[in-house]
Formats: structure tokens, C-alpha cells, sequence
């Protein structure tokens, strides 16, 4: 299931992974775990589990089985049928990092705009007296450092396009993926 998911994000999938089904974990990190199909687990209509991706990013859905088909030998593939949007990029920060990346994106230079950066930590300064300079200083480091990491993001995946998704070619994925002979859900 878990390299299934990985082609439909168009995600390389080498990074930990877990399920919680039943109120059990699989994860990636358990070889028996690994191998177990998602029809083992006796999943019914409307049922959700959890499917957890990187776990310094910690990418989190919640999934849920809207239909359960008898398979057909022939037809061993497992198929997108729909889609609501193009997937985040790989490696992007997590939730956080991908809102900050459109953030950057939408907004440009103005979201870090250095006097209103600086007009900020002068209210926390007015308001913590007590805290040493240095306190501040490195939250200026840590604000222009965070920013500059979002902006290599940026660079490393190129124009953001949320709103674009292809079906087809995550079908073409899954078709690849099932010719290896990974596709078992």
C-alpha cells in the first residue's frame, strides 16, 4: 500500500513509513510489516486508518475506504480514479514547510519583510526586559535562516503548482509499479 500511495504523490518513497489500522502499527521498520497486503487487514466500507510518511517531515493521512471491489486476475493494477489537487513536493518541510513555500510563493519578499521583522522583536523586547540580547539575535538568525531554507526549497522543486494534478500520469506510475510487481494492496 505504502509504494501505491508513493506513485500517486509522484514521492520516491525511501523514507519511513507507517500504518495505523485496528488500532496497530505497521510500519516500514518491521520486515513483517512490510509485506502485509492492505486486504489482509479486513478493512469495511467507510473504515479510516492512518498512513504516516517521513517522520522528521511528518506527513499524516487520514484514509478512508469509500469502495471494496472483488480483484480481477486479470486486471492486477490499482487505479486513481480521481484526484483534488496536486500533491506537496518531497522533502519540502512537512506541512508547515509546504504552507511557508506557497506562503513565499504568493507573497514573495514582503513576507519577510525586515523592518516589520525587526518591529517585532522590538515588541518582544519591550515586552521581555529581562531576556539578554542575545535571546534576540538569535531569533533574528533563526527568522532569516528559516527563510533562507524555504527559499532553496523553492529553488530545489522549482514553480509550485497546487492546483495541478495529473491523473493520467499517476495511473502511468501505478502501471509501472505494478509491472515491477509492487502493487499489492
Amino acid at each position: 500500500m505504502h509504494d501505491v500511495l508513493q506513485q500517486v504523490l509522484g514521492w520516491g518513497g525511501q523514507l519511513g513509513y507507517a500504518f495505523r489500522i485496528h488500532g496497530q502499527e505497521f510500519n516500514s521498520f518491521r520486515r513483517r510489516s512490510r509485506s502485509k497486503p492492505l486486504r489482509a487487514f479486513r478493512l469495511h466500507r467507510q473504515e479510516k486508518f492512518l498512513y504516516r510518511y517521513d517522520f522528521l517531515d511528518l506527513w499524516e493521512w487520514d484514509l478512508r475506504v469509500l469502495d471494496i471491489q472483488e480483484g480481477v486476475a486479470e486486471d492486477p493494477e490499482p487505479l486513481g480514479l480521481g484526484d483534488r489537487g496536486a500533491p506537496p513536493p518531497e522533502g519540502c518541510g512537512g506541512r508547515r514547510g509546504y504552507r511557508l513555500m506557497l506562503k513565499r510563493r504568493q507573497q514573495g519578499a514582503a513576507v519577510n519583510d525586515p523592518a516589520l521583522v525587526e518591529a517585532t522583536i522590538q515588541l518582544l523586547v519591550a515586552t521581555h526586559p529581562d531576556q539578554p540580547a542575545s535571546t534576540w539575535d538569535l531569533l533574528r538568525d533563526a527568522v532569516g535562516k528559516g527563510w533562507q531554507s524555504v527559499d532553496r526549497r523553492l529553488e530545489q522543486h522549482g514553480p509550485l503548482q497546487p492546483g495541478r494534478f495529473s491523473l493520467q500520469e499517476a495511473n502511468e506510475r501505478l502501471a509501472m509499479l505494478a509491472r515491477r510487481g509492487r502493487s499489492r494492496l
